[in-house]
């Protein structure tokens, strides 16, 4: 497998990662609404939220994300031509200012920690009966 094929499986995973945090922004309340047992998983809301304050953090003090900085390495170039590549960066690279990227993702860092409290997951003592 060429350093272009892995480049690309790691943006297929960072793509995969902002699907998970994005979607879940809406699943999460419809999941209550309902009904929906797994949405209560916390493992899952636990990973949802260390994931969207792990980037609010990053966002925060400047930092390139670590996943965007192994694909550029593993590129040895910031643009790629192949298929996957040029939609999935598409898509996933914005040209904003920083303030923009900051200022959304500390709404849904809001966000999330509002789900938390009015959409609660399990406590751990629930998710070991329900396993």
């Amino acid at each position: 497998m060429t350093q272009i094929h892995l480049a690309d499986l790691v943006l297929i995973f960072h793509f995969g990662i902002v699907i998970f945090v994005t979607c879940l922004f809406l699943i999460i309340p419809l999941g209550y609404k309902f009904k929906w047992k797994w949405i209560k998983n916390r493992k899952i809301r636990l990973t949802h939220f260390f994931l969207i304050f792990f980037v609010t953090i990053e966002t925060t003090f400047g930092l390139t994300c670590p996943l965007t900085l192994i694909e550029f390495n593993l590129r040895g170039v910031i643009f790629s031509d192949s298929f996957i590549s040029i939609w999935l960066q598409n898509l996933l690279y914005w040209n904003f200012p920083k303030e923009y990227f900051l200022i959304s993702y500390i709404a849904c860092l809001i966000w999330t920690i509002f789900m938390w409290y009015k959409f609660p997951p399990n406590n751990k003592d629930k998710d070991k009966i329900n396993s």
